[in-house]
């Protein structure tokens, strides 16, 4: 179990109604994935979000491109993670020290021991986290969402919601590898309001992200509308629901 930065005292967060917790493996995961979701419940008083990121991202091809080593890259990117935190309202950013590019090669129960402590910590509703293949087949990802699993298990109540990415999606974002989710898999479809859109925009270029969700995002970045889409394990909605936690039992 490796230890985390920006830990907090959870126990006022235990009262809000609606908690949710985003787990991936680099800096810039939760940009591309979940930040609208986040802004939403970091914007609501009777809602909490938290992310944990279990590496510094410390291997990005940053470090080459701009002659930075792999710790100069770590503190970048974790730097940026805190300004993206601060971005989305976020109640806390958690982040590891588990090897950028190697979590394949660790025993899952020591990830996934981090994510249980978090988990029993902050007893989220809701659980974001990548689908089994990872969305682009890379092994952080998919370790990362086995290690989740694995730190669900003894949590059946917890919803656990993967990033989904359409046919379409998938289709405009060519040659860049990426794995389509069917559209009858697909059980919420989040539409992000102003506020969320731009937070989400805030998030991604704070990354220097790849797409854009704006008409003046910068050149050459792939434009996505801002809509989320996920899959929930073990559960199906059809139509998609419009919100992460609708469909849950009330709090106690």
């Amino acid at each position: 179990m490796t230890a985390l930065r920006g830990w907090i005292d959870f126990g006022e967060l235990l009262g809000r109604a609606r908690r949710v917790l985003a787990v991936f493996p680099h800096p810039d995961d939760e940009a591309y994935g979940p930040a609208g979701a986040l802004a939403r419940a970091g914007a609501a008083p009777d809602a909490a979000a938290v992310c944990l990121c279990l590496t510094r991202g410390e291997a990005s091809s940053m470090g080459p491109q701009r002659g930075l080593t792999p710790d100069q890259v770590g503190e970048l990117r974790e730097q940026r993670l805190h300004q993206v935190a601060g971005a989305l309202h976020l109640d806390a950013m958690l982040v590891g020290d588990f090897p950028d590019s190697r979590m394949a090669r660790l025993d899952p129960g020591d990830v996934a021991a981090t994510i249980a402590e978090v988990l029993h910590a902050f007893s989220p509703h809701v659980v974001i986290a990548h689908d089994p293949r990872g969305v682009n087949a890379h092994a952080d990802h998919i370790a990362t969402h086995w290690a989740v699993r694995l730190a669900l298990r003894d949590r059946p109540g917890t919803r656990l919601a993967m990033m989904a990415y359409p046919p379409d999606v998938v289709e405009a974002a060519k040659p860049r590898l990426m794995f389509a989710t069917p559209e009858h898999e697909i059980d919420a479809i989040v539409s992000l309001n102003a506020q969320e859109t731009q937070a989400k925009e805030t998030a991604l270029r704070i990354h220097e992200a790849l797409i854009t969700l704006t008409d003046d995002g910068p050149p050459d970045c792939i434009r996505r509308p801002p809509i989320e889409r996920y899959d929930f394990l073990g559960e199906e909605f059809d139509p998609p629901l419009d919100d992460l936690f609708a469909g849950l039992p009330p709090p106690h």
